[in-house]
């Protein structure tokens, strides 16, 4: 069944499988920005294989398009299927899109509901680049988190520009010591280096859009546990004090057990569908960068 160049076909297959394997290797490692982008290319090939396959099992009958990709899964590449790549690319797109104008959308809500405040620069703190807002709202709950807007500047039409947004909670707030509020603003930072939360919020936002896909949710779980570690190697790096950042952390956690509702504490990378089991490993490797020892288990 192997036409001549047929193995071409297979070239998105392989890609994905590559960027998979460059995936786990970058994952056994500190993470960081490359990890990210990689888990991103990783995810938008499996949408485009997803969405292909999803395409051919449709038009071609279902059950019985199943059974025969399982028995001949050569058939998704044969020429004849060049319409359904096509299709499955574009269905991709889509859900990429509808991903990325969510993310958008939904920070823009947040500014509206939230009615945020503005709050004093931490003058230990380097100001980044990027125009970014830092902001305090009402909420008694302890959380603090970011994400980055396309913004058109007011008056005569101008370029689309990057807008960087933290916003602290005023529970956080008055939760913390100075230095523990650095600590939190400089994690915040972190997460806005190089545009690395551009990826983490549209991977969180495109595995809510795909639930029911367990590859979908894996990776936004491990993206999610390198972004906060690799935040918190930045947030030591702008304050030297990485003791202040377990503080924060220990405090926050002690405080999510009593909170009314589902627990969603961005602070900790936590929520109702991803556990904060981390956290514990986080402290870990903040005190042993501080030089002082892990905390027993109990």
């Amino acid at each position: 069944m192997f036409a001549a160049g047929l193995p071409l076909l297979y070239l998105p297959v392989v890609v994905w499988a590559a960027t998979g394997l460059a995936v786990l290797a970058a994952g056994r490692g500190p993470g960081g920005t490359l990890y990210l982008r990689l888990s991103a290319a990783f995810f938008a090939l499996w949408a485009l294989l997803a969405t292909t396959t999803l395409v051919y099992v449709v038009a071609r009958g279902g059950g019985s398009a199943i059974a025969a990709l399982l028995a001949h899964p050569d058939l998704l590449f044969a020429p004849a299927a060049a319409p359904f790549w096509a299709a499955g690319a574009l269905g991709a797109g889509l859900v990429l899109t509808i991903g990325f104008i969510l993310n958008q959308l939904v920070g823009r809500a947040i500014l509206r509901t939230l009615a945020p405040r503005p709050l004093v620069w931490p003058r230990r703190l380097p100001r980044p680049a990027t125009p970014t807002r830092l902001e305090r709202f009402a909420s008694e709950r302890p959380e603090a988190f970011s994400f980055t807007l396309l913004v058109r500047p007011r008056g005569p039409a101008g370029p689309i520009r990057r807008q960087e947004v933290i916003l602290v909670s005023d529970a956080l707030l008055g939760l913390l010591t100075t230095e523990e509020r650095e600590a939190v603003i400089a994690h915040e930072l972190g997460h806005l280096h190089a545009l690395d939360s551009r990826y983490l919020t549209f991977l969180r936002t495109c595995a809510r859009l795909l639930r029911w896909d367990p590859v979908v949710a894996l990776i936004a779980r491990s993206v999610t546990r390198h972004e906060e570690l690799r935040a918190d190697r930045v947030a030591v790096e702008l304050t030297g004090r990485p003791r202040a950042l377990v503080s924060a952390l220990q405090k926050v956690a002690g405080c999510a057990p009593a909170l009314p509702g589902p627990t969603a504490l961005g602070f900790l990378g936590a929520s109702r569908w991803r556990r904060p089991a981390h956290t514990e490993d986080r402290i870990r490797r903040l005190l042993e960068r501080s030089g002082d020892p892990a905390p027993e288990r109990p």
